[in-house]
């Protein structure tokens, strides 16, 4: 399968690249119709009308300030990077490459360059291109309100609230796509006879998988398909992707099983929500660490994975099963239960935290919150939390009043 290149299109170079290009061909249209319509005379006012001298002063100047202000932003964005990296978590920074306002900041004045470039060249005594002269001067304006934007994203970016509050964000849309859905369970799913193979042709983390493609597939072909992989998951190759109730000669089948699911060199947070999970525990266990010691961080981390897991332990997460447009269950994808979710975001926090008072009531505070929005059976794995929490803090031998108070705001977990 050849592995898709997402992560490259959509970090750094692809974007950028993109918006420059446009804005580089759009001199060519401009450049024609003022040849093509050329004013006669100097009808424009005066606040528009310009020399050719001016023109070419213009646009030279135009062009160096954009080439250089790109220097300088790309300067800028590397100080961020290290400042992340060493500061908040080195894997912030796929999400700095593929922030918007960054890319496009460097595709605007690159573009901008290459324009007034384009059309600086195609100025000479014998003919004075109005029109693109005034685009010109518009990107320019428009280059500078984006720097300024530009600015204040980057004064953000290394404010650790607001990038947790961001991240967190992009985790709590990730698993409300899991939430419980009415429609097949596991046992409408008709697994045998699964005899066809898609093994992955290269090795990589598994960062989408295209469930509506792969529904639509098996709806066309009358079949069923069993995805043995889950997004984050690192495949081997020759590795078993899926499982699928086709024949094997249907390689545009095959191939398109292979194509839904997707495989990049290194992890991502497009779909996988073990990666966004891991970035917060990262802050969260670099920020109790002696080295560090910013409690305060942390418990900004478990507000907000808390509110992540509001609607999971209110609603429930779906099954592993997927019905296609008629209700018919034709897709089955691994999927993360309500156990899974809360082991893997609960027991590093609580581990970490252990001699923490500060931290060890926080996160008491936040199982008090998710017990009481919580159902039945979440209420059942909660309470298993609490217990663990308090056997936690008594391992740190906290003094009686501590203990005493974190019982107190644990009393569900006490009287189960």
């Amino acid at each position: 399968m050849k592995m898709k290149s997402f992560v490259t299109l959509n970090g750094l170079l692809g974007v950028p690249g993109g918006i420059a290009i446009a804005l580089w061909v759009l001199a060519i249209p401009l450049v024609w119709l003022d040849a093509r319509f050329p004013i006669v005379g100097d009808p424009l006012p005066f606040w528009l009308a310009i020399s050719t001298d001016t023109a070419r002063s213009l646009l030279a100047t135009i062009a160096t300030a954009a080439i250089t202000t790109l220097g300088l932003v790309y300067s800028i964005m590397l100080v961020v990077f290290t400042l992340a990296a060493g500061n908040i978590a080195p894997r912030l920074l796929q999400r700095f490459s593929r922030d918007r306002v960054n890319q496009i900041t460097a595709g605007l004045l690159g573009g901008t360059f290459l324009y007034a470039l384009s059309v600086l060249r195609a100025t000479g005594p014998e003919f004075r291109p109005e029109l693109s002269v005034a685009v010109a001067f518009l990107l320019a304006a428009i280059s500078v309100l984006q720097v300024i934007h530009f600015v204040h994203s980057v004064s953000q970016s290394v404010t650790i609230d607001a990038e947790v509050a961001t991240i967190s964000e992009q985790l709590e849309q990730q698993v409300n796509r899991l939430l419980v859905e009415t429609g097949a369970d596991s046992g409408d799913f008709k697994d045998d006879h699964l005899d066809t193979v898609i093994k992955a042709e290269q090795s990589g983390y598994v960062t989408l998988i295209n469930e509506a493609d792969l529904l639509k597939l098996a709806r066309q072909r009358e079949s069923y398909i069993s995805v043995r992989v889950a997004p984050g998951d690192f495949v081997l190759t020759g590795q078993t992707l899926a499982m699928a109730g086709f024949s094997a000669d249907d390689e545009k089948a095959v191939n398109a099983v292979s194509r839904s699911i997707s495989l990049e060199p290194y992890r991502g947070a497009v779909d996988d929500i073990r990666f966004s999970i891991r970035i917060l525990l990262e802050i969260a266990l670099r920020a109790l660490s002696p080295g560090v010691n910013d409690s305060f961080t942390a418990v900004a981390c478990a507000d907000r994975i808390a509110a992540a897991l509001v609607r999971p332990v209110s609603e429930g997460l779906r099954g592993d099963v997927r019905c296609d447009t008629d209700g018919v269950a034709r897709l089955k994808v691994p999927g993360l239960s309500l156990d899974d979710l809360l082991n893997m975001t609960l027991h590093p926090l609580r581990q970490a935290a252990e001699g923490n008072v500060l931290m060890l009531d926080h996160l008491a505070t936040v199982l008090n919150a998710l017990y009481s929005v919580a159902g039945t059976d979440a209420k059942k794995l909660i309470a298993f939390h609490g217990k663990a929490l308090l056997q936690t803090a008594g391992a740190g031998e906290p003094i009686g009043s501590d203990l005493d108070f974190l019982k107190s705001r644990l009393d569900f977990a006490v009287e189960d």
